[in-house]
């Protein structure tokens, strides 16, 4: 269940079919999410787009919570709601931060700009990632990370500024 990648990152993978997870009990979510806390310093949860029973658990034992969002509207206007539902099942103990991916700083065009964005999200707005599809697709096709391909990439950077 645990695999370990070249780069010593571990990942414990969902399961195979999404249907499973419907069937996790809370506290089954729980005690794996504490093991897993006693052997490594950080863990990242990617979270389901689907709220299941554990979700408010998983939002609540969270201290840094990180909604990822692309720059178009409905998207921005689902981050809105996604950003209510979460105050209103976890309460303010959890602040949802958001990261733009795709992000385009536009100053000329007819769509969207950075202070739209910065207006939509407001404080919850940290940073935005570059458009850079092709580096991206090219990690994710070799199964290395982003540094490895170019350090000194636009979304490397980004990246670095924001976590």
């Amino acid at each position: 269940m645990l695999s370990k990648h070249a780069s010593g990152l571990c990942v414990l993978a969902a399961p195979t079919r999404p249907s499973e997870m419907r069937s996790f009990k809370t506290d089954v979510v729980v005690r794996m999410l504490d093991l897993v806390s006693a052997y490594f310093d950080n863990v990242v949860i990617d979270m389901p787009r689907t709220w299941f029973p554990w979700t408010e658990t998983v939002l609540l034992g969270s201290n840094k919570l990180y909604i990822v969002a692309e720059m178009t509207v409905p998207c921005l206007r689902h981050t809105q709601r996604l950003i209510q539902a979460i105050y209103e099942t976890a309460g303010r103990e959890v602040k949802p931060n958001v990261i733009v991916n795709r992000f385009e700083q536009k100053m000329f065009d007819n769509g969207i700009k950075q202070a739209d964005v910065q207006d939509i999200l407001g404080e919850h707005f940290v940073g935005g990632i570059s458009n850079n599809y092709r580096l991206v697709r090219e990690a994710v096709d070799r199964g290395v990370p982003l540094h490895d391909i170019d350090p000194n990439a636009n979304v490397v950077n980004d990246l670095k500024k924001i976590i």
